[in-house]
């Protein structure tokens, strides 16, 4: 590159003119959306960076500590054990998936009433998250709860079973609720994309002579697969922030055997009234979700790439 032109200025800026004049009404149009996230996503957002770097006590004023609250949760043994409970948690997804593929598959192979069994799958998530939990808490109360007492009934279990104080059936319990409520966000989704995949290559396939299983490996699966990613990433960011569940169920006991990272920051920043470390979880889930949703985005694109092809 020659020295004229690395220093060209003046030609740069007259193509950047150039730019701007040929596309000044769609700058015009985007220029709101980018006030709106500078304004109130990026600037909170540094300003959280910022606040992860202070003591903080609820009502006070904020002092700098430098990296101290990140030094206290890295040698602090509950939030290894939060981290765990996260990891675990995040793996509802699977189950939901396993559960909406399933039931979006039987529901394409009814010849009638689809409308209504869709509808019948999808009460739970028309349900608010507050009366959930309630219901929940009840069914499953280990003295009353009708679920434990049918179940002592019948003989099936010698005595009730008090989940509440085992840590691995808390968070056992507390995956189950999820798992029930949201599954059906991952049934629209794949119910739609499922609609939306040609016939002709099932008679393809069939055509081919090949099965079921066979079928569902080479044609569906394949043409699912961005639909899934697009649920997965979202339900795992979902999964990841959530809390009421947790909280109606267990409060994140046994001791912080459920408290995941989202319930640990509102545990710092309501409870303990420790604002500047609950900054600091939040920059740390912060990370591990875009973590997810770029490996996710990534997936996703290298799915249309081949569909496209």
């Amino acid at each position: 590159m020659s020295t004229r032109r690395l220093f060209d200025i003046d030609g740069r800026t007259e193509r950047y003119r150039s730019i701007l004049r040929e596309n000044w009404f769609t700058y015009l149009l985007i220029m709101p959306v980018l006030l709106f996230l500078i304004v109130l996503m990026w600037l909170p957002f540094l300003q959280g960076i910022y606040m992860s770097f202070n003591e903080w006590p609820f009502g006070g004023d904020p002092t700098w500590i430098g990296a101290a609250n990140y030094e206290f949760l890295l040698n602090w043994e509950p939030f290894y054990t939060s981290l765990k409970a996260t990891a675990i948690f995040s793996l509802t997804t699977v189950f939901q998936l396993g559960v909406a593929l399933a039931a979006a598959l039987a529901v394409r192979e009814l010849r009638r009433g689809k409308s209504f069994v869709s509808a019948a799958f999808l009460l739970s998530y028309t349900m608010p998250p507050l009366v959930i939990g309630t219901i929940w808490a009840y069914l499953l109360e280990p003295d009353f709860g009708p679920v434990f007492g049918y179940l002592t009934e019948l003989n099936v279990l010698e005595e009730t079973i008090y989940w509440g104080s085992s840590g691995p059936m808390s968070l056992a319990v507390v995956m189950f609720v999820t798992t029930w409520t949201f599954w059906p966000f991952m049934f629209l989704i794949i119910s739609a994309s499922l609609e939306s995949i040609p016939e002709e290559l099932y008679e393809s396939a069939r055509m081919y002579g090949a099965g079921p299983v066979q079928t569902f490996l080479r044609v569906t699966l394949p043409q699912l697969k961005s639909a899934i990613l697009v649920a997965l990433s979202i339900r795992i960011i979902w999964n990841m922030t959530k809390i009421s569940q947790v909280l109606q169920l267990t409060n994140g006991g046994p001791g912080y055997d459920t408290s995941i990272l989202a319930v640990l920051l509102y545990q710092f920043a309501y409870e303990r009234g420790q604002m500047g470390i609950s900054y600091a979880i939040g920059i740390i889930l912060l990370v591990m979700t875009l973590g997810f949703v770029f490996v996710f985005i990534r997936e996703f694109e290298r799915a249309s790439e081949g569909a496209g092809a």
